[in-house]
């Protein structure tokens, strides 16, 4: 089966065939949404345990958005001399 979007290769260790060398491309890429979506849950959980601040500033840094970075600002009134301002 053809690999069009590389996700199988990316799994392949020491050149022995995956069985999701098998598999359509849309379950594949179904099931790397799933993980996505259950990882960052996770991620996201994980930094909402040391505070909603916290894990609204991770969040808005590992975006690398601009205008995420500038709401994050303007919502917790940062300023460009302030240690945790994005820009």
């Amino acid at each position: 089966m053809s690999d069009p979007h590389g996700t199988i290769g990316i799994y392949r260790k020491g050149g022995s065939m995956s069985f999701l060398e098998n598999i359509n491309q849309m379950v594949i890429d179904s099931a790397v949404t799933d993980i996505s979506d259950h990882l960052f849950d996770e991620w996201m959980n994980a930094n909402l345990d040391e505070g909603q601040y916290f894990a609204d500033r991770r969040f808005a840094e590992m975006s690398g958005d601009k205008f995420l970075y500038d709401e994050f600002n303007k919502h917790y009134n940062l300023t460009e001399g302030d240690d945790d301002y994005l820009c």
